[in-house]
């Protein structure tokens, strides 16, 4: 049996240890870092307004942007005037090719090559930029130089990335140049070509319809 000792020297309690809450934890840590918390909370919330504010700038420029170029309209003088104060902007290379289009219309070919020349460096649009390379190749063909025209023209049919109309009036082009010199041959090549190019457009019909024509010298 287990004799319990007396009562006047029973040992005393160790107290417990208590331990800090989340609270207090957390109070304490605020308290040591608050300015550095405060800090960045600030940096964060300047990030955030300057990303909002520069959206805002720029929607605001490009509406500006839009109206100017709405304003110049079919004036070539001051779509030239738009082109040049906005020269990285997609619109400007929409300029150059309505320059060059009424400078082709009026039968202005060296101008209209020149501003063609200038549109196909700021043209995206895939449907936009075939129709500034023919109007260089055109514009070309028309000022004389058949060399270059030729040139660019087997450029445009032999480019997979335009559409297939683009490559198909290239290479027609193509063919009425090989009617024109006589060269039966290359005529009934390029048509053939048209044919697997595009062979239900527009210009698989006409290429059919020069197969019919007598070429020069024969």
């Amino acid at each position: 049996m287990t004799i319990p000792p007396p009562a006047g020297n029973q040992t005393p309690e160790q107290p417990v240890a208590i331990q800090p809450g989340f609270e207090e934890a957390a109070q304490v840590f605020w308290d040591k870092n608050r300015r550095l918390i405060l800090m960045v909370c600030a940096a964060a919330l300047l990030v955030v307004i300057g990303r909002e504010g520069w959206s805002y700038y720029a929607a605001e420029q490009e509406k500006g942007v839009q109206a100017e170029f709405a304003r110049a309209a079919d004036r070539p003088e001051q779509l030239a005037t738009f082109a040049q104060a906005h020269s990285s902007h997609a619109l400007a290379g929409i300029a150059w090719l309505r320059i060059a289009d009424q400078r082709y219309a009026a039968a202005d070919y060296r101008g209209a090559l020149e501003n063609y020349t200038k549109s196909v460096a700021g043209l995206k649009n895939p449907a936009l930029l075939a129709r500034a390379r023919l109007g260089v190749a055109m514009s070309q063909l028309f000022s004389g130089d058949s060399a270059a025209a030729t040139t660019s023209l087997k450029a445009i049919s032999a480019d997979a990335a335009l559409s297939k109309s683009a490559r198909a009036e290239a290479t027609y082009h193509l063919t009425s140049l090989a009617v024109e010199a006589g060269n039966q041959a290359e005529v009934e090549r390029l048509v053939a070509e048209i044919g697997k190019i595009d062979p239900a457009g527009i210009w698989s019909q006409r290429a059919t319809s020069l197969m019919a024509r007598k070429p020069v010298g024969l």
